[in-house]
């Protein structure tokens, strides 16, 4: 039987969590990946009255479960639009076409959100930093960006071929956040330390 050493447990704050802006919405990013060998990582998406998500999409890597905190969160497919209230919880497999919205017009709503693997939350920093630089993004330059991180409109029926090109344009792209150290630059291990 192999020899392990202690593992430490980690308590994440809200005080503590990374604090991201993404156009109206506030993103608590409370693991990134970092202390769970990029296996999961947590945010906290607060999204005021009447604000919706993202544009219609599908992940190609990565799962997505988001339990709803506060208010009533909306999950569009295109089958359906399901409404979410506190205490619920939405599962979002990989292929799986959707997005998100505040169902309220007159409330705010929190979701909590899990993604496997951790390293997806780079791409909210990725857009954090371009609105914070005050970019104005395309909406190419957007799905662009979705793109390096495995996630497509739904038109799209499969990603990118070129792994390494698409690592090395994030690691391209990280290495020019201040404050962040250099990306991993290996195709075997997709996150990036951004601290």
């Amino acid at each position: 039987m192999p020899v392990r050493g202690p593992v430490p447990v980690n308590l994440a704050t809200r005080q503590a969590a990374e604090v991201l802006k993404v156009g109206p919405m506030t993103i608590h990013v409370y693991e990134d990946g970092s202390r769970t060998g990029d296996r999961v990582s947590a945010i906290l998406l607060e999204l005021p009255a009447g604000v919706s998500g993202p544009p219609m999409h599908w992940h190609r890597f990565h799962d997505e479960l988001f339990f709803v905190v506060k208010g009533t969160c909306r999950f569009v497919t295109p089958d359906a639009e399901v409404d979410a209230t506190a205490g619920d919880l939405m599962t979002v497999p990989p292929g799986a076409i959707h997005t998100f919205k505040n169902a309220s017009e007159t409330e705010a709503c929190e979701v909590y959100m899990t993604a496997t693997p951790g390293h997806y939350f780079d791409y909210f920093r990725m857009l954090s930093k371009a609105g914070t630089e005050g970019k104005m993004l395309s909406k190419e330059e957007i799905e662009h960006l979705m793109a390096l991180f495995g996630t497509f409109p739904p038109d799209n029926e499969s990603e990118p071929v070129d792994l390494a090109l698409r690592l090395t344009k994030i690691d391209d792209m990280l290495s020019q956040t201040p404050g962040h150290a250099k990306a991993m630059k290996t195709p075997l291990k997709l996150r990036h330390q951004l601290r």
